[in-house]
């Protein structure tokens, strides 16, 4: 299973503390091995929801391992004792935090397919909603709303004629770092953690040429599978990825020195199309 760990913001618990602590924790105390999927703040219009990605809570920008969405959902309420008959929204439905069906998700795209943690969990297939009936506000259905919200790197989450409920975002906050999508910063996170797991073997062996080609091998066999799957920008190996654990390198006696690097790709954003009159007919 690729899923990596995905932090949560507890139901009703998203404040610019939490969502900073969380992000320090995946990106600091973790070591980028684990991704925050932040909740929105109750009750917020478009323009609130900037204001406190950008100035209150100094989200945008921030880091790559975590991401924001944009509102709050409507669920089937599934307890009229807990909740009352009426729910939140007079029609039996109560409004709550989207972080969970967002992990959940994410956690169906990366185990879809083998590779499918490189794959951006957003869109009308991918990024679909099982259970979500509506959202906190209507604002998000509005294309031109959504434009306002998708550059400050927050993900909506809207809906359109014919089209189920869905994620329409997969930007990461921070907009100019090496991996600044969902899909690349998670995938390179779970490559980093297959490598250091199978090295693992290879640790207190003799520091020589040989037990350096066997580490080399073992990264590009890795990465080359990954590269076969769709991973990155390219399916061939030169043009996709490198691994260096040459003798240039090395430092230090008890300590194989190396790199690897891999060519990522960006998810599709928008189709960019012009409309012209068709006049080959007539130049005939």
């Amino acid at each position: 299973i690729a899923t990596l760990a995905l932090a949560s913001v507890l139901a009703g618990v998203a404040t610019a503390a939490v969502h900073l602590a969380m992000v320090a924790y995946c990106e600091t105390h973790r070591s980028g091995q684990l991704f925050a999927v932040l909740d929105p703040p109750a009750g917020m219009d478009a323009s609130e929801i900037i204001a406190y990605v950008s100035t209150t809570a100094g989200l945008e920008n921030l880091s790559e391992f975590g991401a924001i969405y944009w509102p709050r959902i409507k669920v089937l309420n599934p307890s009229k004792t807990v909740y009352g008959a009426q729910g939140d929204d007079g029609e039996g439905n109560i409004v709550i935090p989207p972080s969970g069906d967002i992990c959940g998700v994410i956690a169906r795209t990366d185990n879809a397919r083998e590779g499918g943690v490189w794959d951006q969990p957003a869109g009308t297939e991918t990024g679909k909603f099982a259970r979500v009936v509506g959202f906190d506000t209507d604002e998000v259905l509005s294309e031109d709303v959504r434009d306002l919200v998708f550059p400050h790197r927050i993900n909506p989450l809207t809906t359109g004629s014919g089209m189920p409920r869905y994620i329409d975002g997969a930007r990461t906050l921070k907009g100019d770092g090496n991996f600044p999508s969902i899909g690349q910063r998670r995938g390179v996170s779970f490559s980093e953690r297959s490598i250091k797991a199978a090295l693992q073997p290879i640790r207190h062996k003799n520091n020589n040429v040989d037990t350096r080609a066997v580490v080399s091998r073992t990264v590009w066999a890795f990465l080359k599978n990954q590269c076969d799957l769709g991973a990155f920008a390219s399916k061939i190996p030169d043009e996709a990825f490198f691994v260096d654990f040459g003798d240039a390198l090395q430092v230090s006696p008890n300590v194989i020195d190396g790199m690897w690097g891999v060519a990522t790709t960006q998810p599709a954003e928008f189709i960019r199309m012009r409309v012209s009159q068709d006049t080959r007919q007539s130049a005939n």
